[in-house]
């Protein structure tokens, strides 16, 4: 399965129709899909069409789409030049009525926004939609191929962690079995210290053990920690994008690992679950750049 992280970037070019298109895409972690799209003045028709193309490859996230395009050849040709004149008129009428001088460059003028704005409009969008949603694919793939090398070392790490707490659950149901008998011993000793003592069979000692075993027996939640590991492993041996999944997981072992600390009543079985919640914290917080 190929684990995606949420957060990445990507850059696509592409030239079609005599325009040139250039496409970044970016994503950050969010709990639902939603992409801002950022185009060039008269494009606003090709936003839906962008958008689409993103969505084909991010279930979830926040995703940040900024298009840039310009005329090529005959259509770099059809910038209107007598709003350039007529800007050049204006500015010099200014610099005369001022008592100033009038040096403007052809620099100068390119760095008026406006006057750029009308001398890149595009008067059909159709026209310039090949190369977009060319340049907009091909980021979208890098996009992707950037959010699979990180997946893959979110995947490793994720694993590792299952792995650890594995681990622990291990210790965890090695000691549990001995806690009965550990109380045995101990209450027989405050007893005896009370001059008190309790035979073998004493059907008091008996049933104050079997109720200790009872209210510390903490099978089902080692069981049911098992099953939410098996369960994490197989969600990345998965296609299906997993994060919402893995987080509600997350959710259910923190549940299980709080109920067998307080049920055990055993200090090195408390030590271990709480090395057990700190491992299953972090899990999930990683678990939140998962797809």
């Amino acid at each position: 399965m190929s684990c995606l992280s949420m957060t990445g970037f990507g850059r696509g070019t592409a030239a079609a129709g005599g325009y040139r298109a250039e496409a970044e895409l970016s994503s950050v972690n969010r709990k639902q899909f939603d992409c801002a799209v950022s185009l060039p003045a008269g494009l606003a028709a090709l936003e839906e069409g962008c958008r689409r193309v993103v969505r084909e490859g991010l279930t979830r996230g926040h995703a940040q789409l900024t298009v840039r395009v310009a005329a090529e050849g005959d259509a770099a040709a059809a910038v209107d030049a007598a709003a350039v004149r007529a800007r050049m008129a204006q500015l010099r009428a200014l610099a005369a009525a001022a008592g100033v001088p009038a040096q403007i460059s052809l620099a100068d003028l390119a760095r008026m926004p406006d006057l750029l704005s009308d001398a890149t409009a595009f008067p059909d969008p159709d026209a310039v939609r090949p190369a977009v949603e060319a340049a907009v694919r091909a980021a979208a793939a890098s996009h992707r191929a950037m959010r699979e090398r990180e997946g893959a070392a979110l995947r490793a790490d994720l694993l590792a962690r299952i792995g650890r707490m594995r681990a622990l659950r291990d210790r965890v149901a090695a000691r549990a079995p001995l806690v009965p008998a550990a109380y045995r011993d101990a209450l027989r000793r405050r007893v005896e210290e009370l001059g008190a003592p309790l035979g073998p069979d004493d059907p008091s000692l008996a049933r104050e053990i079997a109720l200790v075993a009872d209210r510390c027996d903490v099978s089902e939640e080692l069981t049911r920690l098992s099953a939410h590991f098996d369960h994490a492993e197989a969600l990345f041996a998965s296609d299906e994008p997993a994060g919402r999944k893995l987080d509600f997981l997350a959710q259910e072992m923190h549940r299980e690992a709080n109920t067998t600390g307080s049920k055990a009543g055993d200090a090195d079985i408390a030590a271990a679950v709480i090395e057990l919640k700190a491992l299953v914290e972090t899990f999930r917080e990683q678990v939140q750049n998962v797809e």
